[in-house]
């Protein structure tokens, strides 16, 4: 964690030297191993970083295809929202595909390898793993909020993981353009609270979880309502309107209403339903073998898409799901 002081200002550093750009990266992450994967390709390291206090921002880019290895992190969490490109992951045994529309949220106890594409461009935030976690036992309200954890994977058209992406991008912008900000310990502070206190209820992960449960009873009846529809006939052909009517309101207080309780909007919320019964079917052996046959009948017709969707979600292809069973 960084200690208490004037905070230095954004560093940029270049590099086309693998050794060397592995021992930049490691004085500001951990020790890792990095080999670029097509000897041809030049290396073209560029990284700006800014840190402040308990939290640090960066963008970077290898430019160049190449294998990252940290392990665990151990002492920190990390938020990587690729701007280009991609980087095809290995998460705690699982294969994650992190690109422009997916964040990926890493925990410090997590194995975690990479393989950055050679146009992938991201921009990182770091959250000090003591700090969080003492902020999130202030939220809960005692001593110990529990191990945090998040889903590994963070969908950018979800609002609120949007939403944070873009805070935490304003801030690093900002301090960018005048570094005495951080010296500030005021509006540090105020910066770095900020964006703990809305990662731990805007990423998807166990805090947030438990404190929508917490707080299920005061969603407003509309959408109480609408959730329980949804969940109670996700097979049947539902629109917002025929939700709307059902409860009483017009679909854009239905809309609003989802986005602002839940974070998603009423379809994406039946979608990610019906994605649940697709799982709970192809691990029931009653039902048929058959991801094609279980999909469309959660009307899942776009198979491509759904397969990439799923894997995303549970870190494993719809056909390993079904192995498990069978």
């Amino acid at each position: 964690m960084q200690e208490s002081g004037l905070c230095p200002p954004p560093a940029t550093y270049r590099s086309h030297d693998v050794d060397e750009t592995r021992r930049i990266v490691a004085d500001i992450y951990c020790d890792h191993r990095l080999a670029q994967t097509r000897g041809r390709e030049r290396l073209d390291y560029l990284h700006i970083h800014q840190r402040m206090g308990a939290v640090s921002f960066s963008e970077m880019r290898y430019g160049a295809e190449v294998a990252i290895a940290p392990g665990c992190l151990q002492s920190f969490f990390l938020v990587q929202v690729p701007a280009s490109g991609h980087d095809r992951m290995r998460v705690d045994g699982a294969e994650l595909l992190c690109d422009p529309r997916h964040a990926t949220v890493h925990a410090p106890d997590s194995q975690l390898d990479m393989h950055w594409s050679a146009d992938c461009s991201k921009f990182v935030v770091r959250i000090e793993r003591e700090a969080l976690e003492r902020h999130a036992s202030l939220l809960a309200g005692r001593e110990s909020a529990g191990k945090l954890s998040f889903l590994p994977i963070a969908d950018l058209e979800s609002p609120t993981v949007r939403t944070w992406v873009r805070t935490a991008r304003h801030m690093f912008d900002e301090l960018r353009c005048n570094p005495a900000l951080a010296d500030e310990p005021l509006v540090s502070s105020q910066i770095e609270q900020m964006l703990l206190t809305t990662a731990l209820n805007w990423l998807p992960g166990s805090f947030a979880a438990a404190t929508a449960c917490s707080t299920r009873t005061v969603l407003p009846r509309h959408v109480r309502q609408a959730e329980e529809y949804l969940r109670t006939y996700p097979e049947q052909p539902i629109t917002v309107e025929m939700l709307a009517h059902h409860v009483g309101v017009s679909g854009r207080t239905l809309y609003d209403g989802f986005r602002k309780f839940l974070g998603i909007s009423p379809m994406r919320y039946l979608r990610d339903l019906r994605m649940e019964r697709v799982r709970a079917d192809l691990l029931d052996p009653a039902q048929p073998a058959s991801v094609t046959a279980l999909a469309t009948q959660w009307g899942f017709f776009q198979l491509g898409r759904f397969a990439i969707d799923y894997r995303r979600r549970y870190g494993e292809s719809p056909h390993e799901t079904l192995a498990k069973s069978r």
